[in-house]
């Protein structure tokens, strides 16, 4: 009996150090050739952490892209990270502003990351007449 308990003991100790790794990698966002996000995921044991960087994106009043421009400064340190059922969501500082997202996995290779949208967020976008704003589809590279 014992070898049965020590076999599945190892079965799950593996399956919990394995369940971040699907997020674990580059991802990028483009539009029109031009890349406007990079968020770089690595783990640490069962903790994931990385750096966003962002650029600039104009949506139409759909909130589908429009127009993008490439991260003007460095990338930032991800906070607050959170995995729970196919999503990962995590914060960033940006000034005294904090953003918040959610990156849901579509497959091994892609990914959608939505802005989580405060009331605030949602009322100037109307006030723009946009009646919605999409998530950003990324794809994942491999490391070089």
């Amino acid at each position: 009996m014992k070898p049965v308990f020590f076999l599945a003991a190892a079965l799950v100790a593996g399956a919990a150090q394995t369940a971040n790794s699907s997020f674990v990698g580059t991802w990028i966002g483009e539009h029109a050739g031009q890349t406007f996000v990079r968020l770089d995921l690595d783990a640490t044991g069962k903790a994931i952490g990385g750096r966003i960087s962002l650029g600039d994106v104009e949506v139409d009043k759909t909130g589908n892209l429009k127009t993008v421009k490439p991260p003007k400064r460095a990338s930032s340190a991800i906070l607050d990270v959170v995995e729970r059922g196919g999503k990962l969501t995590f914060a960033r500082k940006d000034g005294r502003d904090t953003d918040r997202f959610e990156l849901t996995l579509i497959d091994a290779t892609t990914a959608e990351l939505a802005l989580v949208m405060t009331d605030e967020m949602r009322k100037e976008l109307i006030s723009q007449g946009i009646s919605d704003f999409k998530p950003f589809r990324l794809r994942k590279f491999a490391r070089k």
